[in-house]
């Protein structure tokens, strides 16, 4: 069975390139005609098409708000592990984001020099940061641009302006977003230290 058989738009191909490498496709993307890619899938008579089309290979699309992204059919128990420790690597980020004066959020445009700043001038912004594990970086700038690059290469952030080092954030942080409020930190009720805690992935 081929695509011609499945009637499938003609940009399968890049909605593949880019889904099969584990990054969304974002309405608010620009880069690689995002925005465009974002439509085509969302389109009444393409989206059965291109899941049935993707199933045969063992892909699924998954639809978030404003944003699509690949699960892989039968996943195996090794990579849901790797994508729980991802998860986890992103809470500090989401909280040191979210405790910000202007916080970021879905569209939010800014640059890593203005985190760094404000984290510079902000003692418990400053731990947060510190608290983030990023180990080749030197100073507060430098770490914050790690962050960014890192976000940017899972296609939750898009560098808009390579001169001046402007952000913009994807719809697909909202899958970050509704992922790690899904964690819950409970106490554990048995055994010998009453203070253990532990993390619940729903």
């Amino acid at each position: 069975m081929t695509a011609e058989d499945f009637a499938l738009p003609r940009q399968t191909h890049d909605i593949f390139a880019i889904m099969a490498r584990g990054h969304f496709i974002s309405s608010n993307g620009t880069k690689d005609n995002m925005s465009r890619l974002y439509d085509i899938i969302n389109q009444e008579e393409n989206f059965p098409r291109l899941q049935a089309y993707f199933n045969v290979i063992k892909y699924n699309i998954e639809r978030g708000n404003n944003y699509f992204y690949f699960s892989r059919i039968n996943e195996g128990n090794s990579l849901i592990e790797k994508k729980l420790e991802t998860f986890e690597r992103y809470i500090d980020v989401i909280d040191l984001f979210a405790s910000m004066d202007n916080k970021i959020t879905i569209g939010s445009r800014f640059r890593p020099a203005e985190i760094a700043e404000e984290c510079n001038a902000n003692v418990r912004l400053k731990q947060k940061l510190q608290k983030i594990p990023m180990y080749r970086s030197e100073t507060m700038l430098n770490k914050v641009r790690d962050i960014c690059d890192l976000m940017a290469r899972d296609s939750y952030l898009e560098l808009e302006d390579e001169n001046t080092e402007s952000y913009k954030v994807l719809d697909s942080y909202n899958y970050l977003m509704d992922v790690i409020n899904a964690i819950s930190i409970y106490e554990e009720s048995t055994g010998t230290d009453s203070n253990s805690s532990g993390i619940i992935y729903n």
